[in-house]
């Protein structure tokens, strides 16, 4: 397996495959021409993930199961949210393996991650430590100081950058494992200057998560009839008022807005997988009022015509 690896896409599907292991996909919201980049470093008990994407993006992520991540912020064009949470430049992710996040970005966003495995976790740390842990995994999402941010950040870009130019070689287990535990080291100093009643996750978040996920699941049933706002939302035992809340508060958008980027992401995923089908026929299969309807809003969106087949651009 190769130790590091550099992905560039141009499309949310190809991002949302890059990485092995993990259950992704992303929403393209923004208008745009999407470009994003990937770097992973994969070491015997870790990994190390670069991400940089410049559009409005909503990401559903899951780990694999056996590792814990931890990530924060390279730098943000505007506030972030996770779990519909807002994030700044010295927040702290925190995600188990196969649980499931959302990473909602309205503009440039970089960030790297730490992917650690639960063997090494369990080894390295006493139980004090791992209940510091796994209280700052149950929340999620820990605002830093700036200091603790930025040594955090300078850890981890310095690793990624000493094995990227050969400094430190990947096959060297011994430079590996040091890596690794000053990382972890690094964390553990971060959690531990957060105060201990900033760990408590905020009670109503969770339930208008709930009805942002249920809402997203209702639209991708409904790709080819889409339900009206007022539809969707008795379905959901809800008000119009309560969903456009939640959805601007999840996803920095409105629930409207969210459909058609759904709708239309489908239309250029099957615009790439069958290039030659006829564009009448697609607009109509997916609820577009006609051809000239839906390739107006088709433009505008990615920047380019549905007639410019399989992904390219002009």
């Amino acid at each position: 397996m190769t130790a590091i690896a550099r992905y560039q896409a141009c499309d949310s599907d190809e991002l949302a495959d890059a990485l092995a292991g993990w259950s992704q996909a992303y929403t393209q919201i923004g208008r745009g021409r999407l470009q994003a980049e990937l770097l992973q470093l994969t070491l015997p008990e870790a990994s190390l993930i670069y991400e940089r994407s410049n559009l409005h993006l909503h990401e559903t992520m899951a780990p694999p199961l056996d590792q814990v991540i931890v990530a924060i912020p390279l730098g943000v064009a505007a506030e972030p949210l996770y779990n519909g949470r807002p994030m700044t430049l010295d927040s702290l992710v925190l995600l188990r393996g196969g649980e499931e996040a959302e990473i909602c970005a309205p503009g440039e966003f970089r960030t790297i991650g730490l992917g650690l495995g639960r063997g090494l976790l369990r080894e390295m740390l006493g139980e004090q430590d791992q209940e510091s842990f796994e209280r700052a995994l149950d929340n999620g999402l820990l605002h830093l100081s700036p200091q603790a941010a930025q040594l955090l950040r300078d850890n981890l870009c310095g690793t990624l950058a000493a094995f990227e130019r050969g400094h430190w070689q990947t096959d060297d287990q011994r430079q590996a494992r040091d890596a690794t535990l000053s990382a972890l080291g690094q964390v553990m100093q971060a959690i531990d200057d957060v105060p201990g009643d900033a760990l408590a996750l905020p009670r109503s978040l969770p339930q208008r998560r709930r009805l942002v996920l249920a809402a997203i699941e209702r639209m991708q049933a409904d790709l080819a009839n889409p339900l009206s706002l007022p539809e969707l939302c008795k379905r959901l035992n809800t008000s119009q008022r309560t969903l456009h809340y939640c959805f601007r508060q999840m996803c920095q958008t409105s629930p409207h807005q969210f459909f058609l980027s759904l709708r239309l992401a489908e239309a250029h995923r099957r615009l790439k997988q069958e290039p030659q089908q006829n564009i009448t026929d697609l607009a109509l299969e997916l609820g577009f009022y006609g051809s000239s309807h839906f390739s107006s809003l088709y433009k505008r969106h990615f920047v380019r015509q549905p007639s410019q087949r399989g992904g390219a651009y002009a």
